[in-house]
């Protein structure tokens, strides 16, 4: 099994198939229209696949966020999905080490990886920290802008520091742009 890395631009018709049925068989209680992302393209992916048949995927958001008002450089990990068939074999782990790889590639360009998730003790294992912060996004739904909200968060949102600048706990984040 093999990890590919892939600019978002450059997938062709039958690779967003086969994410697209991905995502429904990974996330049936979401309705994803038919389309390979849950709200917005991500910037790139790794692909994992088994010979020719995709059996995972984890889209990277690259962005500048602020915390206390200070620019970062996040890469984020949205609409991770390893198929069914496939899970508690490694593959997560798999693609998460992969994505390390990669950040300490372009670590002068990366501040943090950052992820939103439930599965905490999963995510530690590859030294991700949950972190509680006052964040602002924009509100995205169904391709609708809703506008800007905030809010505290203390129980889903999990960082690992790739370069030199510090995470600031109990800050101001603002994802400048859409949540994850």
């Amino acid at each position: 099994m093999n990890v590919e890395f892939v600019d978002e631009i450059a997938l062709d018709i039958a690779t967003k198939s086969h994410i697209a049925d991905l995502m429904k068989v990974c996330f049936p209680e979401e309705d994803f229209h038919g389309r390979h992302y849950f709200k917005q393209l991500p910037h790139y992916r790794l692909l994992l696949k088994n010979k020719n048949q995709l059996i995972g995927q984890l889209g990277l958001d690259y962005r500048v966020m602020t915390l206390n008002g200070e620019p970062i450089n996040v890469l984020g990990v949205i609409d991770f999905a390893i198929h069914p068939q496939f899970r508690n074999q490694g593959r997560a782990a798999q693609m998460l080490n992969e994505l390390e790889q990669l950040a300490h590639k372009f670590r002068t360009n990366i501040d943090f990886l950052f992820l939103v998730a439930d599965q905490h003790d999963f995510y530690r294992k590859f030294g991700f920290e949950l972190t509680a912060q006052h964040v602002r996004w924009l509100v995205t739904e169904e391709h609708i802008n809703y506008g800007m909200k905030e809010g505290f968060f203390d129980h889903c949102l999990m960082y690992k520091q790739i370069g030199s600048k510090p995470w600031v706990e109990n800050g101001n984040l603002d994802l400048m742009g859409y949540w994850y």
